[in-house]
């Protein structure tokens, strides 16, 4: 924890939520399961979000933002997918990459609007 915190505690809240996304979209690359990826990593997100003084529901919103469209760019999550609908996987990554682009953006726009209306605690 403290080892991520050091890079980021001198940056403002906002851009510190960013790279908590960041993190999450490529620790998913290594955790397929999104129970799996969920135990493992928010042990870890959760006080880093404290020590960041960002609300912990904003470090859950980068844990599903994280965990969602990535399976779909992966390789080892999205070679399934290709295999059943028998698409090659470059036809497929030269339609979604610009698309996950596009998601990527909003989902950073996103995070930024959590934290500036303060989102949570619930």
């Amino acid at each position: 924890i403290y080892g991520l915190y050091q890079p980021l505690q001198n940056l403002p809240a906002w851009a510190a939520a960013q790279g908590m996304l960041f993190v999450q979209n490529i620790v998913s690359f290594f955790i397929l399961s999104g129970s799996g990826m969920a135990y493992a990593v928010m042990p870890i997100m959760v006080p880093l979000a404290d020590l960041l003084e960002i609300n912990r529901q904003v470090a859950v919103l980068a844990y599903q933002f994280g965990d969602g469209f990535t399976n779909l760019l992966w390789p080892m999550g999205c070679a399934v997918f290709c295999s059943v609908a028998k698409i090659p996987m470059s036809k497929w990554y030269k339609f979604f990459l610009p698309l996950f682009g596009i998601i990527y953006i909003l989902e950073m726009i996103f995070i930024a609007i959590a934290m500036l209306i303060n989102y949570g605690p619930f």
